[in-house]
């Protein structure tokens, strides 16, 4: 009778290692500790949820708000220049200012000075009159002069904002007509990437 001698299994030489290594607490609840790395993407720079601060967005955009009075061939122009987005939250003040506008049938347009706003004097030359915003820091100004329409914008949007071109075609684009105290007139929206209140010889193309 032949006899069959049961051999124990043989557990490998390195996996005895490695459970000897194991500590005896890891079982339990704080043996084992783990930790969220922020992602990167391939360029290596953190992916959004960060709690690296965002670059501020930066942009040297200008931006001219206006308006001829009257509609054709304007001899008024009422014109607010600065950095685009500093303009905008002055610009329902502007727009009330724009409506308030009455022509006389001889002299000097008479509008209404918005809440918080300034009237100022004129200066040499064309400007007859002026307008501080509440913080003091941008100003409307209001002139006398001619040219029409077209050769007007056409000076605001290229020689003064840096638009590369500006041609009757792009009068109805900028322009809207808005409805004033017994006058209509064309209030103005443009924009360049050229600050205008630099090198400016006069705010319009004649003089009346």
């Amino acid at each position: 009778m032949t006899l069959i001698r049961r051999v124990p299994p043989i557990v490998p030489l390195a996996l005895l290692a490695g459970l000897a290594l194991v500590p005896a607490g890891c079982g339990g609840g704080d043996g084992v500790k783990s930790y969220d790395v922020p992602k990167t993407s391939e360029s290596g720079k953190r992916d959004a949820g960060s709690s690296a601060p965002a670059q501020p967005a930066t942009g040297g955009d200008y931006r001219i708000l206006g308006a001829m009075y009257p509609a054709v061939n304007p001899q008024w122009f009422f014109k607010f220049t600065g950095p685009a987005d500093a303009l905008t939250p002055f610009e329902a003040g502007f727009d009330k200012l724009l409506a308030s506008v009455s022509l006389p049938p001889n002299g000097s347009p008479e509008f209404d000075t918005p809440e918080g706003w300034t009237r100022g004097p004129g200066r040499a030359g064309i400007v007859i009159a002026t307008l501080r915003t509440p913080d003091k820091k941008y100003e409307v100004t209001v002139t006398s002069s001619t040219g029409g329409v077209g050769p007007n914008l056409k000076r605001w949007a290229v020689d003064q904002l840096g638009m590369p071109s500006f041609g009757e075609e792009d009068v109805a684009k900028y322009t809207k007509t808005i409805d004033a105290k017994g006058v209509k007139g064309l209030r103005v929206d443009l924009r360049g990437p050229k600050n205008p209140a630099g090198g400016m010889g006069g705010p319009m193309m004649g003089k009346k």
